[in-house]
């Protein structure tokens, strides 16, 4: 899939400008009803895929709700599949129900069915408490049960290594969204905001990647859920962010697979890693860290630490390290590799040691890499670099 051709640096700005469930609006009827008495009929539910039975399973913001907000969670979530014209709750006022539909918006990927950026209340004319949730459906029910086969079969066609860990398991899911998905800046269109829009469209916005994220791990077993935020890229430009969090051997990491979907020059294929498994402090030097629960301290399941990237200094062991994965990474379809250092130091000297005009070794990695059956050029390579993250990405020319 054709990719934008801009530099990697300005994914950061057009994936932050992309703003999740920070719009969110509510519409009241001009009609009020005082009191409820009773809830619009429905027809049957819509049947989703089996396949799809363990997505939005976790419930991560649910649990951040009060019993009469968890009450109305539930409601709402139980009769969505049956496309009701309204769902009876229990006098919730307008704060805390507008926490109820973040929550559901925020944990179940299957209810693209209707609008997560605005919605309809009937409040009591003598509390002003919200007694009903009145959907707006972007969909109709042939509509929504076709797309959810689609998105079942879509999500069967992601391959995971056979007996592998979860590390191994949400690399592959990961690697493989970020193949298949990319970027949208079309974000006023409702599917880009999906996982279906980038399990099944292969195009979205953060939110679309971040729900697919999410409904990936929830049918493989991995706990996960989405975050929202603002992040700021290299220029100090602030937009709504939406990314993931997922535990990964009894650890929290934070996972953004949209800023791990970066765009070349030439609109080759890259997989970044850059954000792949970081700690609260990496990531927060380009994230607002609005979650506070699962504080992410621990690095052993970080992509560079996992596949030995990291480095304090470059000699010799570490440019063969490179070489080889590089001939990896080629032979998987990639056309990069990236290290990661420890400090802004040990970063400054990496590049000195790989491209400065006195050492330029980057040429020696990719002689060794020619050596080995890589299919590239010797003499000319790209690079980028995430200064924030201390990351570099190695892109040599193919023969």
């Amino acid at each position: 899939m054709k990719r934008r051709t801009f530099p990697w640096m300005l994914l950061l700005l057009v994936a932050a400008a992309a703003l999740a469930f920070t719009g969110v609006s509510t519409l009241r009827d001009s009609f009020l009803q005082s009191p409820w008495e009773e809830e619009v009929s429905t027809l049957p539910p819509v049947t989703r895929p089996a396949q799809l039975a363990q997505a939005g399973q976790l419930r991560y913001h649910r649990s951040n709700l009060d019993e009469a907000g968890q009450a109305a969670y539930d409601a709402i979530l139980a009769r969505l599949p049956g496309f009701p014209e309204s769902v009876k709750v229990e006098n919730l006022g307008s704060e805390a129900f507008g926490q109820v539909f973040s929550a559901l918006a925020l944990d179940q990927p299957l209810i693209f069915h209707i609008s997560t950026t605005h919605y309809r209340t009937r409040t009591s004319p003598a509390t002003g408490l919200v007694t009903a949730f009145v959907p707006e459906y972007n969909l109709d029910r042939e509509e929504y049960a076709a797309r959810c086969e689609a998105l079942a079969a879509a999500c069967q066609a992601f391959t995971v290594p056979a007996g592998g860990s979860d590390y191994d398991i949400e690399l592959a899911l990961h690697d493989q969204l970020v193949r298949a998905c990319a970027y949208s800046e079309e974000i006023e269109l409702p599917e880009k905001s999906t996982a279906y829009g980038a399990l099944v469209e292969g195009s979205a916005s953060c939110e679309g990647y971040a729900r697919a994220v999410q409904l990936l791990m929830d049918l493989h077993g991995i706990p996960c859920y989405i975050v929202t935020g603002e992040a700021s890229n290299v220029s100090g430009v602030t937009g709504g962010h939406a990314w993931n969090k997922v535990r990964i051997e009894g650890a929290w990491y934070h996972l953004d697979a949209t800023w791990n979907d970066p765009v070349t020059e030439d609109g080759s294929h890259v997989t970044s890693h850059a954000y792949f498994n970081l700690t609260d402090e990496a990531i927060g030097r380009t994230h607002e860290l609005t979650d506070t629960r699962n504080p992410c301290t621990a690095a052993g399941a970080n992509y560079f630490v996992r596949k030995g990237l990291e480095f304090g200094a470059l000699d010799r062991a570490a440019e063969d390290t490179l070489a080889k994965a590089l001939c990896a990474n080629l032979a998987a379809g990639d056309n990069a590799v990236e290290l990661r250092f420890t400090s802004d130091a040990a970063m400054e000297a990496g590049l000195d040691y790989l491209f400065g005009k006195s050492q330029q070794r980057v040429y020696r990695v990719l002689s060794d890499a020619a050596q080995n059956g890589a299919g590239i050029r010797t003499d000319k390579v790209f690079h980028a670099d995430l200064t924030k993250q201390r990351v570099v990405r190695i892109l040599p020319v193919k023969k």
